[in-house]
């Protein structure tokens, strides 16, 4: 395959893992703490990562490319991640799945602003066609009742797309440097380093665990986080690195065609 069509299949890959992800994590999560969740996601996802970089060999990296995927690790993960999963107790899959669609086109005007990347006439035409069926979507699926819970929701989800696409324009120097499996497994290991702290100075790491414990939720819980691991972060990293950001977000941007449907079977939600 040439690098093109790398990133291609890397990125509709990684659409379609985000939106299954969405879907297993909604029914998983309503029961279990945001930062619970990103923390043991985190540790799990380190595990499976590492052994994929063992496997594939360790290159060493610069400093400064290490330090940029420290920062991006942080931003994409601790933060990000945490008002996901946020976001998720308000907001059913699909207005939160097209709500994240606005992290693709934050994403691609840092590009813009920051890589020098120029998108054609076109794809701004399409990036404004993506911000009404946006505005469209999230306010169709707000039930009565529930505005101000659906406003938390997306104040927690716009906190996650801003923080998600700093994150990832930061990636994208650093994937200059080095391989994409790696970079994966430096910002998993430093945004969980950072929810560990974090959980440590308030004191909440055993009440964070203590729904693990149960083996059934555990083992769901591993599934889905393999799920999102390798085609979610991993596949995006993919995408990222033999694409450039622009065509990369335009194609994961493609999430909701995946989450629609598997959202009115598994959920039976009214679309």
């Amino acid at each position: 395959m040439e690098y093109s069509a790398i990133g291609v299949a890397a990125a509709l890959g990684s659409a379609a893992s985000w939106a299954i992800g969405a879907i297993l994590l909604k029914k998983i999560g309503d029961t279990l703490s945001s930062l619970a969740m990103t923390l043991v996601k985190g540790a799990i996802s380190i595990v499976f990562l590492g052994i994929g970089v063992l496997i594939i060999g360790y290159t060493s990296m610069s400093p400064s490319t290490l330090a940029l995927l420290v920062i991006s690790g942080l931003l994409g993960i601790a933060i990000s991640d945490s008002c996901f999963f946020e976001a998720l107790k308000d907001l059913g899959p699909v207005a939160l799945v097209v709500l994240m669609m606005l992290g693709q086109i934050i994403t691609v005007v840092l590009a813009v602003a920051f890589l020098g990347e120029r998108p054609p006439l076109l794809a701004w035409i399409g990036i404004g066609m993506i911000l009404i069926g946006i505005m469209i979507v999230i306010s169709g699926n707000m039930e009565p009742g529930r505005q101000s819970i659906s406003t938390r929701g997306i104040l927690f989800g716009l906190g996650s797309v801003i923080s998600m696409s700093i994150s990832l324009i930061i990636a994208k120097k650093a994937l200059v440097d080095t391989d994409s499996m790696q970079a994966t497994f430096v910002r998993m290991l430093a945004g969980t380093v950072g929810v560990f702290i974090f959980g440590l100075s308030t004191r909440r790491i055993g009440a964070w665990v203590n729904p693990f414990r149960d083996v059934s939720v555990a083992l769901r819980f591993t599934g889905t986080i393999l799920i999102v691991t390798f085609g979610g972060f991993w596949l995006t990293m993919v995408a990222f690195k033999h694409s450039d950001v622009v065509v990369a977000n335009t194609l994961i941007s493609t999430e909701p065609l995946f989450v629609l449907p598997l959202a009115y079977l598994f959920l039976k939600e009214k679309i």
